[in-house]
């Protein structure tokens, strides 16, 4: 067991080798680590970098497959960065290559599972950063949840003000290839072998584009079709 001495100023980056040195941060291993700049969002007014700005508890895949669990996580979506706390209650951010992502919220018992674009065996082009998974089976369902950061200095004003906007985009990911969907009814365009069927689940469900669920569940209702 090795113990992470953290020194010096918030943008030091420390090299531990080529091998995994194990930390008491919930078991996490990391091959670096980096603290989190204190300042660096304190400009922000309106928005968050943040899938939640609250610390949640969640459990790591490495590069290899490992997984280590009951780690206090955050992940930033506007650079891409997790960041977790340390032994010492430091923040830090993982500067070695995670696979997957479970965050789990305390107060609901829901389970967020992201997936990192770099390990997604696509075979087409696709933005980097974090997926979310919303479901799973022959076809899956994932969503991205774009942060853009705008800067704005108020006349008069000698500071500089940031907002945080959101953006949510949906994707279809079948025969190793991530197809957008803009709108609900665009899934039964795209996934056309239950195109009547799922037409019809849509309508009587009264599905609408404005929630994940609505999302999964037509995904879902095209899995359960397709396994029969």
């Amino acid at each position: 067991m090795f113990f992470l001495a953290i020194t010096g100023h918030t943008q030091e980056r420390i090299e531990v080798g080529k091998q995994e040195v194990k930390i008491q941060s919930g078991n996490f291993y990391i091959l670096g680590e980096q603290r989190v700049a204190a300042a660096k969002y304190v400009k922000v007014v309106e928005g968050s970098p943040y899938f939640r700005e609250t610390w949640m508890r969640g459990m790591v895949t490495m590069s290899k497959g490992s997984r280590y669990d009951s780690i206090l996580l955050r992940l930033d979506l506007l650079d891409n960065s997790l960041q977790y706390i340390n032994l010492d209650g430091k923040e830090m951010i993982a500067t070695s290559q995670v696979r997957a992502i479970i965050l789990n919220d305390s107060v609901t018992g829901k389970k967020y599972e992201f997936e990192n674009s770099v390990f997604l065996p696509v075979t087409n082009k696709i933005e980097t950063g974090w997926y979310q998974l919303l479901a799973d089976g022959q076809i899956a369902l994932y969503k991205r949840l774009v942060k853009t950061l705008k800067e704005n200095q108020p006349y008069g004003s000698a500071t500089v003000e940031q907002t945080i906007s959101d953006a949510t985009q949906y994707y279809i990911f079948a025969n190793s290839v991530f197809t957008r969907v803009k709108k609900i009814k665009d899934i039964p365009v795209q996934l056309n072998d239950k195109k009547e069927e799922l037409n019809k689940y849509i309508s009587s469900k009264n599905l609408s584009s404005h929630s994940d669920a609505d999302y999964a569940s037509v995904v879902d209702y095209y899995n359960s079709l397709i396994e029969k």
